[in-house]
């Protein structure tokens, strides 16, 4: 039992390119469907991790790089789609790649430690996933509030984890 929340970040895992291959293939109905199942599997993983201390080293590692796999992936398809416009795209994959490359520093400096979620991270990654969720729901008409939005958010939280970057370095 107390595997199942690997199991479930794996299933999330596998959804991954069918989701893409969905929305490639403008079938976003049956992507909608998977992405919020996808999304499903992420809340229900991490809530039996807590609550049962299912956790494990693997799942703490591969948790995370599915979601961020999933959720860039999706926004390159759509953008490649032109679903969204593709400096939404940069801003949303260059803030998780400049994210990235920092924290593989922290390590490589030994000052990695603990790197908590902030709270612009999360509410930058909710706002990713409604703005990706309204454009496989094809609502609203007029989708920019949401693009604009993902964008300040972006930034916002790039700009809070480079702060305490910065306080890790120094």
């Amino acid at each position: 039992m107390r595997h199942i929340p690997n199991l479930l970040t794996f299933l999330r895992i596998l959804a991954t390119p069918v989701i893409l291959n969905r929305i490639w293939e403008r079938d976003l109905d049956t992507a909608l469907v998977l992405f919020f199942l996808s999304g499903m599997t992420d809340t229900i993983d991490g809530t039996l991790a807590r609550r049962f201390n299912w956790t494990s080293k693997i799942g703490a590692f591969i948790d995370p790089i599915a979601d961020k796999t999933l959720l860039m992936s999706v926004f390159l398809v759509l953008g490649w789609r032109e679903y969204i416009p593709v400096w939404l795209v940069w801003v949303v994959i260059g803030r998780d790649v400049l994210i990235l490359l920092a924290a593989v520093v922290l390590k490589f400096t030994g000052r990695l430690g603990e790197f908590p979620p902030s709270i612009f991270g999360k509410l930058s990654t909710l706002v990713q996933l409604l703005t990706a969720g309204s454009i496989l729901l094809r609502w609203p008409a007029d989708p920019s509030p949401f693009f604009y939005a993902t964008a300040l958010l972006a930034f916002l939280s790039f700009g809070q984890y480079g702060y305490q970057i910065s306080r890790k370095l120094n």
